[in-house]
C-alpha cells in the first residue's frame, strides 16, 4: 500500500513536472499565409493563395465579428471557458459510446483539443492521436490564456474546400473582412468547421446542409439572445454566397509589382493606394482603345495615373490585357524600362532656366550642328531657324535641346537625373547628347514621379503605392518652383491631338499641361500629362520592341492620355496657375521684343509678355532692329546723315550665326543697305556691333601632335553684325586669312601662346587668346 502511494506520487509529480516545464508553442508563425489586397477604400483586389495552396488569413480576436465569435463557442464548445482545456467528463462519455458500447461514433473535443489537432496535423482516428490530442491541448492551456487559443481557433478553422480562418471565410464567401458579418452570415460560417466537407457553402449539396445546420444553431443562438427574434425575416432570405473561383483578380500588374518588388510590404493585409473604379475605367478605356486603334496595328499600351498631393498610385495598367499571351500580356509596362523620346526635354529646359541660360521668349537655334562625332536631327528631318525657347519645347525640336543640354552644369543632365532617382545608369559618357533625346531608358514610374516634381514645385517624393507608406518624408529639391511652373507654363500651350481639339467657345475644360514622346525606331509612343491633382503617363508599343511607324507621342499616345485625363479629372477649368501662389515665387512678366525675346530696344516694332526670374534669367537689351540713315536717292547708307538728302528708317540686324539658321531653314530676310562706296572704315565703324569670336576659346589648351603638324586645323570663327560680308583673321601682328562670317577660316597651328584679332569689313575689331602644346 505504502509503495503504491509512492508510486502513484511519482507518477503525479512527473505529470506536473511535464505541465509545467513543458515549452510553449508557437500559435502564430508556423503556417504560411495568403495575402489578401485592398484598394484605398477597402475593396478587395485579390486574395493569394499560401504557398501550401491554402486561403488563410490572420485576423486578432478583437478584429472578429463577436456575433460569429460567440456562436462558434455556442456551436462547437459552450463550456469553453469553464473546462481546463479538456472536458473530461464528455470525453468519458463519448470513450464509453464510441469504444465500450459502440453504438456510434462521438466526438468530445473542445475548441482547444481542435487547435492542437490542427495546430500539429494530429490524426485523431486513432487511440495513439487521441492521447496526444489530449496532452497537447493540456500544453496550450499551460501557456496560453483562452482568448488567445480561441483567437488560433478561428484563424485555423477549415471552412470549406481549401479555405481556412475566418477572415479567408469572409473574404472569398462574403466579400467583407470577419468585423463586418451580419447575424445571418455570422451563423452560416460558426457551423462550417464542424463538417467542412457536407457544409461546404461553394457546392449546391453542401450549401443545403449548411442552410439546415444553420437554421439549427439560430434556435439555440435565440434560447440566449432573444432580442434577435426580430432578425428572423433575414434568415428566410436567399444567402449570396461567392465561390472561391469567383474571386476578384482586380489590377494584377499593380498587384505583382508590390507583391515581388521594392514596396513589399510586411503582413498578410496590404492595404493598397489604389482606387478601384479607377483602375477598371483605365483599363476599360485602354481596351476600348486598342479596339479602335488595332488596325494601325497598335495592340498594346499601358498606362498609370498618380496623385500628386499624396504620391498615391490610383490606377495602373501595366499591358490593355495581362491574359493576352500574344501580346506578352503579363509583362508590367509601367515597370520595364523603355527609351522614353522627347517626354524628357522639359527638364533640359527647367534645367536651363535654373541655369540662367534661357527664359521662356529666349531665341534657340534650331539648326544643324555636329557635336564631334554626333549629329543630332529632328523628327521631321527639317531645321526651323530661330525660334522661342517656349515654342522649341511645344514643338520639341531635337536641336536646341541638344544645344541646351551641352551647356548644363552643377549639375549637367546626367547628374540630375542620377538626383532624380533613375535607376541603372550608365556613366554620362556613354549617352553624351543623345541623354536629352531618349538616349537613356526609364520606367513609367521614374517618368510620372519627375512630372509630379514638376507638378509639386520641383520637389521630388517618393511614389506611393501603400497606405501605410509615410506621407511625411522630406522631399527633395531638384528644380526651382519657378523654373517647375515656367515649364508647366509652357506644356499648357502644346495644342491637344486632333482627335481632342474641340472650337474655342467650347473650350471649358482643364489645362493640360503635356508632352510626348517617340523613342528611336518608332518602338514606343509616349504621352505624359499633368492636370489638376493628377499626372497620367501613357506608352504605347510591344514589349519584344518591334517597331511600327504608327507609334507616334502625339497620335498614338496622345488621344489615349486625354481619354484618361477626361475620365479620372473632373471638368472644373482648372489652370497651371492654380496651385501656384505667386507670392512666394521670384517671378515677374516683362514685355520683350517678339522677335528675340531680349528686352525691346527703342526701335523693336512688336512686344509679348514673358516670364522672367529676376537674378538668374539672362536679359539684355535687343540690338537687332536698328535705326540707319538712309540717302534717298541711292537707297545706301551714307557717311553721314544729311538734311533733305537722308532719312532714318528701321532695318533688322540679324547676327551673322541667326542669319545663316534663317538661309538653313530657308527663311528669306530683307538685309540692311550697304554703306555708300566712299565711306571710310572709320566712318563705318560708328555704328553697329563689333565681331564676336566663338572659335578659338580663350580658356582651352589645343593639343597637337608633334609627328602630325600638319594634319591639324584650328577653325576660326566669329558672330559678326547683320551688315558684315567679310571677316580678316590675325595671328598676333600677322595676317593669315579672311572668311564668310556663316564659314569658318582654318588655321595651320603652331605651339605657343597667340593673340587672335578679327576685323570686320566695317573696321569693328575682337580680340582673343590662343593657346597651343605639342604632344607627343
Amino acid at each position: 500500500m505504502k509503495r503504491g502511494l509512492i508510486i502513484a506520487i511519482g507518477v503525479l509529480g512527473v505529470v506536473a513536472a511535464g505541465y509545467l516545464m513543458c515549452p510553449k508553442p508557437d500559435l502564430d508563425d508556423y503556417y504560411p499565409r495568403s495575402r489578401a489586397f485592398f484598394d484605398a477604400h477597402g475593396r478587395l483586389l485579390r486574395l493569394g493563395l499560401a504557398p501550401d495552396d491554402r486561403y488563410r488569413l490572420h485576423r486578432p480576436l478583437h478584429r472578429i465579428s463577436p456575433r460569429l465569435v460567440a456562436a462558434t463557442i455556442l456551436y462547437e464548445d459552450k463550456d469553453f471557458y469553464r473546462h481546463p482545456g479538456v472536458d473530461f467528463p464528455a470525453l468519458a462519455r463519448a470513450f464509453w459510446t464510441t469504444y465500450i458500447a459502440r453504438t456510434r461514433r462521438v466526438g468530445a473535443s473542445t475548441i482547444t483539443m481542435q487547435v492542437a489537432r490542427l495546430r500539429w496535423r494530429i490524426r485523431t482516428d486513432t487511440l495513439a492521436g487521441k492521447l496526444e490530442q489530449i496532452l497537447r491541448a493540456v500544453q496550450l492551456t499551460r501557456h496560453y490564456q483562452k482568448d488567445r487559443i480561441l483567437e488560433a481557433y478561428l484563424n485555423l478553422a477549415p471552412y470549406g474546400g481549401n479555405i481556412e480562418g475566418v477572415q479567408a471565410a469572409s473574404l472569398v464567401y462574403f466579400n467583407k473582412s470577419a468585423d463586418q458579418l451580419s447575424l445571418p452570415e455570422a451563423l452560416t460560417l460558426a457551423v462550417v468547421p464542424q463538417n467542412p466537407v457536407r457544409r461546404n457553402p461553394a457546392t449546391p449539396k453542401g450549401f443545403n446542409n449548411l442552410l439546415a445546420a444553420r437554421q439549427s444553431l439560430f434556435q439555440r443562438w435565440l434560447e440566449d439572445h432573444p432580442q434577435d427574434r426580430q432578425s428572423r425575416a433575414f434568415f428566410e432570405l436567399p444567402l449570396a454566397v461567392r465561390p472561391a473561383d469567383q474571386l476578384p483578380f482586380e489590377a494584377p500588374h499593380f498587384v505583382n509589382h508590390i507583391d515581388s518588388g521594392g514596396f513589399r510590404p510586411g503582413g498578410d493585409t496590404v492595404h493598397t493606394t489604389l482606387d478601384l473604379v479607377r483602375q477598371q475605367t483605365m483599363q476599360s478605356l485602354i481596351r476600348d482603345y486598342i479596339s479602335r486603334r488595332s488596325a494601325e496595328g497598335i495592340t498594346n499600351a499601358a498606362a498609370l495615373a498618380l496623385d500628386t498631393r499624396t504620391m498615391a498610385v490610383t490606377a495602373m495598367a501595366g499591358s490593355a490585357d495581362f491574359f493576352n499571351t500574344q501580346i506578352q500580356g503579363q509583362v508590367n509596362g509601367v515597370s520595364a524600362r523603355r527609351s522614353p523620346g522627347s517626354v524628357l526635354k522639359p527638364f533640359v529646359y527647367a534645367l536651363a532656366m535654373d541655369q540662367g541660360l534661357i527664359h521662356p521668349a529666349s531665341l534657340m537655334k534650331d539648326s544643324p550642328r555636329r557635336y564631334g562625332g554626333f549629329t543630332p536631327e529632328n523628327f521631321d528631318q527639317r531645321f526651323l531657324g530661330p525660334l522661342s525657347a517656349h515654342d522649341a519645347l511645344i514643338l520639341s525640336r531635337n536641336l536646341p535641346a541638344a544645344n541646351l543640354q551641352a551647356q548644363l552644369h552643377n549639375p549637367g543632365l546626367h547628374e540630375f537625373f542620377r538626383q532624380a532617382g533613375i535607376a541603372d545608369l550608365q556613366p554620362a559618357s556613354f549617352y553624351g547628347l543623345a541623354l536629352s533625346l531618349g538616349g537613356v531608358e526609364v520606367s513609367m514610374l521614374e517618368v510620372a514621379g519627375l512630372y509630379a516634381a514638376l507638378a509639386n514645385g520641383g520637389r521630388l517624393r517618393p511614389i506611393r503605392m501603400l497606405q501605410e507608406q509615410d506621407l511625411e518624408e522630406s522631399p527633395k529639391q531638384i528644380l526651382s518652383p519657378e523654373a517647375s511652373f515656367l515649364v508647366l507654363d509652357i506644356l499648357k500651350d502644346n495644342p491637344p491631338p486632333e482627335s481632342h481639339r474641340v472650337p474655342l467657345s467650347a473650350a471649358t475644360g482643364n489645362q493640360v499641361a503635356w508632352k510626348t514622346g517617340t523613342s528611336h525606331g518608332f518602338r514606343d509612343a509616349w504621352a505624359v500629362g499633368v492636370c489638376a491633382d493628377t499626372v497620367v503617363a501613357v506608352w504605347v508599343g510591344n514589349f519584344d520592341g518591334e517597331g511600327n511607324r504608327a507609334f507616334v507621342g502625339r497620335s498614338a499616345a496622345g488621344p489615349l492620355l486625354f481619354d484618361l485625363l477626361a475620365a479620372l479629372v473632373p471638368q472644373r477649368r482648372w489652370t497651371v496657375a492654380d496651385r501656384v501662389n505667386f507670392s512666394r515665387l521670384n517671378l515677374k512678366t516683362i514685355d520683350v521684343c517678339a522677335a528675340t525675346g531680349e528686352l525691346p530696344g527703342r526701335h523693336c516694332p512688336h512686344t509679348r509678355t514673358s516670364w522672367f526670374i529676376p537674378g538668374v534669367s539672362p536679359i539684355r537689351v535687343c540690338t537687332v532692329h536698328r535705326a540707319a540713315a538712309v540717302d534717298v536717292a541711292t537707297g545706301m547708307r551714307p557717311c553721314r546723315p544729311t538734311p533733305h538728302r537722308t532719312r532714318m528708317a528701321v532695318f533688322e540686324f540679324w547676327p551673322s550665326d541667326l542669319l545663316a539658321i534663317f538661309r538653313t531653314a530657308g527663311i528669306s530676310l530683307k538685309e540692311p543697305p550697304p554703306f555708300a562706296d566712299a565711306c571710310s572704315l572709320d566712318q563705318r565703324a560708328t555704328a553697329g556691333q563689333a565681331p564676336a569670336v566663338t572659335s578659338p576659346q580663350s580658356d582651352l589648351v589645343y593639343a597637337m601632335r608633334s609627328e602630325q603638324p600638319l594634319n591639324h586645323r584650328i577653325p576660326f570663327n566669329a558672330v559678326a553684325d547683320g551688315d558684315v560680308r567679310r571677316l580678316y583673321w590675325f595671328v598676333g601682328n600677322r595676317y593669315v586669312g579672311a572668311s564668310e562670317p556663316s564659314r569658318p577660316l582654318m588655321w595651320t597651328p603652331q605651339s605657343g601662346a597667340f593673340d587672335i584679332r578679327v576685323v570686320d569689313d566695317h573696321g569693328r575689331a575682337a580680340l582673343t587668346s590662343l593657346r597651343v602644346e605639342m604632344v607627343q
